[in-house]
């Protein structure tokens, strides 16, 4: 089945791949880095030799030899299955963000909340599979090259099939750079950084809001500074992201007990909105009370937010070029990417829905924290481990985001730091102050949705929409049919569109 990496590890990977920040490699692993490199461009300059030669003995050679292999330019072993590469997939998407849906689906309404899912999600399903014709370096699907060698020579598509128009790219930032020069590539980090770092954010807030459900005599502040305090012991003990990597299946265990849970109990609960709604009017400071209707079809004003928290759950589009690199057969890559959409949109669906169901407007902006909270569910201990897993999840999650937003800040001041003993110091002096400053994002705007969908609409919009679209019409604008130049300028002006709107409506 292949290696199923953690998909911060994975993004990692990619920034490596990149040509940034790798200091933290050993002198051992920067020569392996190298020379499976130069392996790469040797075979590739040997296949476009023979192929400028014309001598078709040769071609055929070439093509054979490679069909033999797998088409892989590394051993078998270091492959991912599908399967592997769908679950990588899903892991990425089921972040934290499935958690706010049926707080989406409350601001939105019924079908206000499902065409922001729908839609959103078919979107970044294109842009995928944009993403993936991007790094084979050729327009047309994946599947063309299927019976053909994977890796031929670019420069021949009006002599075999299986030539490309551009060389294949490796990385996320390559496809900046190779589109929008060295200046796009640096934009486009920085959007990716901010936007790990705005998820540092998020992640505060979360955890202070599942721990307040656990002890509520205990202010969410002060639940997220001791949180912090925790970050920064942690950064001590686990020098390195694998090292922490290893929690990240409490996470994947943790997305699919929490979709079981939603479904479950709305089926067995039903709708529990009325009863919830009378409680809170009966508490001594009623914070948030929902006047009936609990349910509506359709609230015009909530689709910017509805939008943002959407876009906030399918934001990986930066992970999926190494989820791309590692495939065993890459030419099956549309196929996975529609398979794990479709996993990830009935997943969503259903934790939207029946949480919704469930609570209507008095459901919190995190499911998981309504589900603690009802004292008609009948599960209190089951609901207080799933808090707690919960809690884990996201600090397994925290810990991993900063890894590659550390490195870059290293990256930038490595050549200021005299030896690696001051190196060292510094890597650790970055990750506190980056938790210091989250913290503080956290503290003054202590509101996971709107945390969500301003990150959502700013960073995931430009990251997993725009980005993807624009790349494509510049790398293969010319050789384009105009249907596909025609969704390529929707998705550009759109994104611009929404973003801005969507932004300015969530602020106000």
């Amino acid at each position: 089945m292949g290696i199923i990496k953690t998909p911060m590890v994975v993004l990692i990977g990619d920034i490596v791949q990149a040509g940034l920040p790798y200091c933290r490699l050993s002198e051992k692993q920067r020569r392996s880095v190298q020379e499976i490199k130069a392996h790469k461009q040797k075979v590739l300059d040997e296949s476009f030799e023979v192929e400028e030669q014309g001598n078709d003995d040769s071609k055929k050679r070439l093509i054979e030899s490679d069909d033999s292999t797998g088409n892989h330019d590394l051993d078998d072993g270091s492959k991912t299955s599908f399967l592997g590469c769908v679950c990588n997939v899903a892991n990425t998407l089921l972040g934290v963000g499935i958690f706010s849906l049926p707080f989406a689906f409350s601001v939105a309404g019924w079908l206000g909340g499902l065409f922001a899912l729908l839609t959103f999600g078919l979107v970044t399903w294109w842009t995928s599979i944009l993403l993936g014709r991007e790094l084979n370096g050729d327009p047309r699907p994946s599947y063309v090259f299927e019976n053909a060698s994977y890796k031929s020579p670019h420069n021949l598509c009006k002599k075999h099939l299986s030539g490309r128009l551009r060389k294949p790219i490796k990385s996320f930032p390559a496809i900046a750079r190779e589109a929008f020069g060295q200046k796009g590539a640096i934009f486009l980090s920085s959007v990716m950084y901010f936007e790990l770092f705005s998820c540092l954010a998020v992640f505060l807030v979360s955890m202070g809001d599942h721990l307040q459900t656990l002890f509520p005599s205990v202010s969410m502040t002060n639940h997220m500074i001791l949180v912090s305090i925790l970050l920064m012991v942690a950064t001590v003990l686990f020098k390195t992201p694998r090292s922490i990597s290893y929690l990240s299946v409490v996470g994947t265990f943790t997305m699919v007990a929490v979709v079981l849970s939603v479904f479950t109990t709305a089926l067995w609960e039903g709708n529990l909105a009325p009863e919830i709604a009378q409680q809170n009017l009966h508490t001594p400071h009623p914070t948030h009370v929902s006047p009936p209707p609990y349910h509506a079809t359709w609230i015009t004003a909530g689709l910017p937010i509805g939008y943002g928290l959407v876009a906030f759950c399918f934001s990986g589009h930066a992970v999926i070029p190494s989820i791309y690199n590692s495939m065993a057969r890459p030419q099956h890559y549309e196929k996975m990417i529609s398979v794990s959409f479709v996993l990830v949109l009935v997943c969503c669906v259903t934790v939207a829905g029946s949480g919704y169901y469930m609570f209507g407007s008095t459901v919190s902006d995190q499911i998981t924290i309504s589900l603690h909270d009802a004292p008609q569910i009948d599960a209190a201990a089951t609901m207080k481990g799933l808090t707690w897993l919960m809690i884990l999840s996201v600090f397994s999650k925290f810990s991993l985001f900063m890894f590659p937003l550390a490195l870059g800040v290293e990256e930038i001041i490595a050549p200021l730091v005299p030896n690696d003993r001051v190196l060292e110091i510094s890597y650790t002096l970055i990750k506190f102050t980056l938790i210091v400053s989250a913290l503080s994002v956290a503290i003054f705007i202590p509101s996971f949705s709107f945390l969500c969908s301003l990150v959502g609409l700013i960073c995931t919009v430009i990251v997993s929409v725009i980005f993807p679209a624009a790349a494509h019409l510049k790398l293969f604008g010319s050789h384009l049919p105009v249907w596909e130049k025609f969704i390529d300028w929707l998705l550009i002006v759109g994104g611009v569109i929404f973003g801005i709107v969507g932004t300015i409506a969530t602020l106000q």
